[in-house]
C-alpha cells in the first residue's frame, strides 16, 4: 500500500513538471513571436524598384533603380547619352548595408511615411563606353585620370570638385512612402528627414 502511494505521488509530480515545461515552451514561443512582430522587416520593399527615364547631368539622361535584398540596399543610376535612355554611357552604384525599417512618422505634408536607416558601403562608377572614360579622365573626376572602358572606379570619401563624397560606414537616415507599387524616398546624414522626393519608383 505504501509502495502504491509513493508510485502515485511520483506520477503526479511528473505530470506537474511536464505541464510546467509545456507552459515555459509556450511562453518562450510567444515571446519570440512578439519580438519578431516588433522587429524590422524589409519584406514590403524586397525586390527592385525602377524610375522612368529623366533628364540628369551634363545633358545626359538617367534611369534609377533601388534594389532591396534583406538588409542590403543598392541604388544605381544608369547614365545614357540620349533622351530615350537607350545609349549606355556609365553606371553609378551606391551600396548600403544594415538597412533597417523603423517606425511610421508624419511627413511635412501631413502624409504618413516610414523611417529607415542604413550604412554606406561604397560609391562606384562603371565606364560602359570609351567616350565615358575619356570624358571623366578629362574632368579628372575625383582627382583621378585613369578611368577605363569596362572598369569600375571607387570614389567613396573622395573630394570631387566642390563635393566631398560620403565615407564608408557613414550612417544614413531616410523616409519612404509606399503606395501600392509606387515608392518615394529620400535620405541624408541628418536624422530629422521629414520629406520624400518626387521621383516615383515602380516595382519591377
Amino acid at each position: 500500500m505504501k509502495f502504491l502511494f509513493i508510485l502515485l505521488f511520483l506520477c503526479f509530480s511528473l505530470t506537474i513538471i511536464s505541464c510546467s515545461s509545456e507552459d515555459a515552451a509556450t511562453t518562450s514561443t510567444d515571446n519570440t513571436t512578439t519580438t519578431s512582430d516588433n522587429s524590422s522587416s524589409t519584406t514590403a520593399l524586397e525586390g527592385t524598384w525602377v524610375s522612368s527615364c529623366y533628364s540628369g547631368w551634363d545633358n545626359h539622361y538617367l534611369i534609377q533603380t533601388i534594389t532591396v535584398t534583406g538588409s542590403a540596399l543598392v541604388r544605381k543610376w544608369y547614365e545614357h547619352s540620349d533622351l530615350n535612355c537607350i545609349t549606355d554611357y556609365a553606371i553609378w552604384t551606391d551600396t548600403h548595408s544594415s538597412f533597417y525599417i523603423g517606425d511610421e512618422a508624419t511627413l511635412d505634408n501631413g502624409s504618413t511615411g516610414r523611417k529607415f536607416t542604413m550604412k554606406l558601403d561604397s560609391l562606384e562608377v562603371y565606364m560602359q563606353t570609351a567616350t565615358a572614360a575619356t570624358d571623366y579622365n578629362n574632368y579628372v573626376f575625383c582627382g583621378d585620370s585613369d578611368y577605363a572602358l569596362n572598369t569600375t572606379k571607387d570614389y567613396t570619401g573622395k573630394t570631387c570638385g566642390s563635393d566631398v563624397k560620403w565615407a564608408a560606414n557613414t550612417d544614413l537616415y531616410g523616409m519612404y512612402v509606399l503606395d501600392g507599387s509606387s515608392l518615394l524616398s529620400s535620405y541624408s546624414t541628418s536624422d530629422n528627414v521629414s520629406s520624400v522626393g518626387s521621383r516615383v519608383y515602380t516595382k519591377q
